[in-house]
Formats: structure tokens, sequence, C-alpha cells
């Protein structure tokens, strides 16, 4: 059986349980227009889209599903930017593997978007002037945790 993935006329639905879509940059954070970033809601604002967002073909996201994490100056490694806004290791070695092969260990800001299996081969959309897909994933939250909490 062939997976579906719902083209709207406004763009792709990618929505998918237990997946995490990962996008990374290597601009600089700072120097990104504010307008990229900024979202028009819709659907009693559990909806939104912007131009991140159309540039992929994406008919809308879920800002409640979507983490951000980066380095306002110079670099971060991809696996300390994303182990701060996951509590999953389950996903980490294959990310970590496909980042090496796109050049992407040291990276300025990452997005996950969660419960959202994006397609750059459906979309035909891998990267845009800022971020870089990095892949869609398998996540479990249930497992171990990336980065330890902090003792407090």
């Amino acid at each position: 059986m062939q997976k579906k993935n719902v083209k709207i006329k406004k763009g792709f639905l990618f929505s998918k349980k237990n997946k995490v879509s990962v996008w990374a940059s290597t601009y600089p954070y700072a120097d990104i227009p504010e307008a990229y970033f900024e979202e028009k809601f819709s659907k009693n604002n559990t909806r939104a889209s912007n131009t991140w967002s159309n540039n992929f073909k994406m008919r809308y996201f879920s800002p409640s599903k979507m983490e951000t994490n980066g380095a306002h100056e110079g670099t971060i490694n991809i696996r300390q930017a994303v182990g701060e806004c996951s509590f999953s290791s389950s996903f980490i070695e294959v990310l970590m593997s496909k980042a090496k092969k796109k050049k992407l260990n040291e990276i300025t800001w990452v997005i996950l978007l969660f419960e959202y299996e994006y397609s750059g081969k459906i979309s035909g959309i891998e990267s845009d002037d800022y971020v870089t897909l990095v892949g869609a994933f398998d996540y479990d939250d249930d497992a171990e945790r990336l980065i330890e909490a902090d003792d407090e």
C-alpha cells in the first residue's frame, strides 16, 4: 500500500504520529529577517504558517509541536542543540548520521517539528535560503533522555 500525503492547493500535510522532522541552519540567526518567522494563525490559533513553512510547501504547522534552539552568535553542535529541545534520544544516532552527510554538525540553529513526517522527495524542497532539512525520524517519547536534566 502506498503512503499518502495530502496535497492541498496551498501545500502538503505531513502530520504523522511518532515522527519528528528536523531542519538545521548554518546561516547566522541574527541575520535572518524577522518576516521569515512571523506566523499567521488559523483554526483557533492552533495552526500557523509563515515564510519558512510556505518555502517548504507546508499547508500549516502546529506551533505547540515545534521546538527551536541554537546559538545567537557562533555555532553549536547539532547534538547539543537537538538534545536541549527534545527529551528523547530515540532518533539522535540516525539524525547525527544524516547531519554528517549534509555537513551540518556545527549549526547556528535547529527546528524540530513533532508529529510531522516532512518529505523533501514529495514536496521537492530540501532547503531554502536559511535552513536545510536534515530528515524525518521515528520518535519514541519513552526513550532515555538525550541530555540529562541539570541537578537542582
